[in-house]
């Protein structure tokens, strides 16, 4: 419990990914890739409960044995083809009832167990002044957009090195916060006023591709 707050982690994960086929199952050092995320969740002071649904009974399984709430959710909503995400996300609130939601991906392997602590504590102390929580990378790169200079003139007297650029902030899809009734009302990830929660840039890696999760791997395996 925080601040009486029942805080419980929500894990989606299905059987029909496109891009990386099986990608919840696949090993990430001694792990696969939804078991090493549901100890990290485990493993913060936080977090009280932490929910896997699913369609593939492989990966219910892999939550039982992990000791967390596995729940069975239907093929239309695990259908990328047919249900939107907002779809899926209305369908997961109604199948569970608590007070904080924090959505996870399997997908960002590298966020650690403090991170999501911190970034709970950090939801809690500015709930007042923003309605939920997105984790982002800062960003200071030259960047462009329809052809011209976005955020630096390179025409000036003195080149902008990119230290000196003000910051900007990615969405890395790892770590969203919000209340549960706001969740299932909205049927989206954040609210309106979300808090950007900027997570640490070695932590920072999404798994869209097999690039991506050969990454991840070979991080994982060089530090075990």
């Amino acid at each position: 419990m925080y601040n009486n707050k029942e805080v419980s982690a929500v894990i989606v994960c299905r059987k029909g990914s496109v891009r990386v086929p099986s990608k919840n199952l696949l090993p990430l050092g001694d792990e696969t890739v939804l078991s090493r995320k549901i100890k990290q969740l485990k493993n913060c002071k936080y977090i009280d409960r932490v929910i896997v649904g699913s369609d593939d009974e492989r990966m219910l399984k892999i939550a039982k044995d992990n000791g967390v709430e596995p729940v069975l959710r239907p093929d239309f909503y695990c259908d990328e083809k047919v249900a939107s995400a907002n779809d899926m996300i209305a369908n997961m609130m109604n199948l569970i009832k608590t007070d904080v939601v924090v959505w996870a991906h399997c997908t960002n392997p590298m966020i650690s167990s403090k991170t999501y602590d911190d970034a709970i504590f950090a939801y809690f102390e500015n709930i007042e002044k923003y309605d939920s929580l997105l984790s982002v990378v800062e960003l200071k790169e030259h960047l462009w957009k329809d052809n011209q200079p976005f955020n630096y003139n390179p025409y000036a007297q003195r080149h902008t090195p990119a230290r000196e650029l003000p910051p900007m902030y990615m969405q890395d899809g790892g770590i969203f916060i919000q209340s549960w009734e706001q969740m299932k009302e909205n049927h989206y990830f954040f609210g309106n006023a979300p808090f950007l929660f900027v997570v640490p840039q070695d932590e920072f890696l999404d798994i869209n591709d097999m690039r991506d999760y050969l990454l991840a791997k070979a991080l994982i395996e060089s530090k075990e």
